[in-house]
């Protein structure tokens, strides 16, 4: 009998401490149009040069990828994120985070130069439209086509950007990814050759 009733209460813990686990949360999938855009895999490569000078080059290789859901118990939000290295150039981090059905998929540049974190520009995305955080004086204009020193990208989203440390401007190429990116002296960098891993 007094097995039975420590069973009882052993089954009846049990039941309460299962019950008071955290459930997972509904899964948030990023946007297809935002995994168009900037989901690059390791393995790819780009290679930037300057308009001014084609000689000039800087090869960048795609590594660090990851796309997992992150706190299922909370958010249960699809990350997507990866680095872009050179040899003595920024890294940059391109890093994606879905918002769910309620909400707008949040992108946001992090560029790492002499040991230091810039962050910007953040971008949102929402059904396949692209905006900026509100009164930031951030812009962001798509292309069909967009041409820089004569090479033609196709469905481009411009982010031109008002005060942050780094950038003037930024652009993405569907399923190509970062194409360019202008400095905040001027300097403009863009993908004269690339070869991407999807």
């Amino acid at each position: 009998m007094k097995a039975i009733k420590y069973l009882s209460v052993l089954f009846f813990l049990g039941a309460v401490l299962f019950s008071c686990k955290p459930q997972d949360q509904q899964k948030h999938s990023l946007d297809p149009v935002t995994k168009a855009y900037l989901e690059i895999k390791n393995g790819s490569k780009y290679t930037f040069t300057q308009p001014g000078d084609t000689n000039v080059v800087y090869v960048y290789n795609t590594t660090n990828y990851n796309n997992s859901q992150s706190n299922p118990d909370i958010e249960n939000s699809e990350i997507l994120s990866y680095d872009l290295v050179s040899p003595g150039q920024p890294k940059i981090t391109i890093r994606a985070e879905s918002g769910g059905t309620q909400f707008r998929d949040r992108i946001a540049v992090v560029t790492n130069r002499n040991d230091t974190n810039f962050v910007g520009p953040i971008i949102f995305n929402l059904d396949g439209t692209f905006s900026t955080i509100t009164n930031s004086g951030d812009t962001v204009f798509s292309y069909l086509t967009y041409t820089i020193n004569g090479k033609v990208f196709n469905d481009v989203v411009r982010v031109k950007l008002y005060n942050t440390e780094i950038y003037r401007e930024i652009f993405f190429a569907k399923n190509i990814g970062l194409i360019a990116r202008r400095e905040k002296n001027g300097t403009l960098y863009y993908a004269k050759s690339y070869s991407i891993v999807k």
